[in-house]
């Protein structure tokens, strides 16, 4: 099957998941949005497929939400709103509630919905040329796809809360000693050492690594369930605020920040 913004392939019972708009780092589109959500579902259905490594192509993984975009929706109805949040959460949950492990090899700017989508993954590889950002705020909107679970989760309260309110990026290094990724290898390695894993894995009985993963997610997940209500409800309210469209604004006209007035 072919998806949008989204490639997939298959060899030796590992499917290789490719975010594929690489002219904008992978941005998350309506779009790829949905086509991770319906990849992830028939990925689950395949009896073939016991492993799947989600990566980025060219030289980024996901630089997060689509900026362009953004401007459109300021001042949506709560209708359309509801729609596009709909669209938007269609992934948010898709990789943990896969029944195979899903591995994240992480190949360049990883940031905002992207990151989220990285920490949504069960093991995380990072190439030493990747870096890592929450970017939400800075855009006068909230952290969202699970970030507010995902992050405070791997990397703990304190350091969650550094990267959300500052969204200063991290480099490889760093996102290791934050437990953001498990590992950090050459870029020229990156895919290599993730196969090799993957090939580990799929060593082992499909049930019970359907089993092990079900037991890890299950609690998560209905917390996960309550993040996203909650995400989308303290979105909806920046998505009306001033800060958020001169945000926006200045980002897409490379300007500085404006000063931001809390209105």
């Amino acid at each position: 099957m072919e998806y949008q913004d989204l490639l997939v392939e298959k060899k030796d019972h590992i499917a290789l998941v490719t975010l594929n708009v690489p002219q904008k780092l992978n941005a998350l589109s309506r779009a790829m949005s949905l086509s991770i959500g319906q990849a992830a579902a028939d990925l689950a259905q395949d009896e073939e497929v016991r492993v799947v490594v989600v990566t980025g192509a060219g030289r980024g993984f996901c630089s997060g939400a689509d900026v362009s975009t953004m401007s459109a929706r300021a001042g949506v109805t709560q209708t359309r709103f509801d729609q596009l949040q709909y669209l938007g959460h269609s992934h948010a949950d898709a990789f943990p509630r896969l029944n195979k492990p899903v591995i994240a090899a992480i190949n360049g700017p990883c940031a905002g919905g992207g990151l989220s989508l990285a920490l949504s993954c069960d093991i995380r590889i990072a190439s030493e040329t990747a870096r890592f950002g929450v970017a939400q705020v800075a855009r006068g909107l909230v952290p969202d796809y699970g970030m507010t679970m995902y992050l405070p989760l791997v990397a703990g309260v304190s350091n969650a809360f550094k990267l959300m309110y500052t969204a200063e990026l991290v480099n490889a290094a760093e996102a290791k000693e934050m437990g953001i990724v498990s590992q950090v290898v050459p870029a020229d390695q990156l895919m290599p050492v993730v196969m090799e894993l993957a090939h580990k894995i799929v060593q082992n009985p499909p049930y019970s690594l359907e089993l092990t993963k079900l037991m890890v997610w299950r609690g998560m997940l209905d917390n996960l369930s309550r993040q996203l209500e909650l995400e989308s409800w303290a979105q909806k309210i920046c998505f009306t605020t001033e800060d958020h469209r001169a945000s926006v604004q200045a980002f897409m006209n490379k300007q500085p920040a404006p000063k931001y007035q809390g209105k």
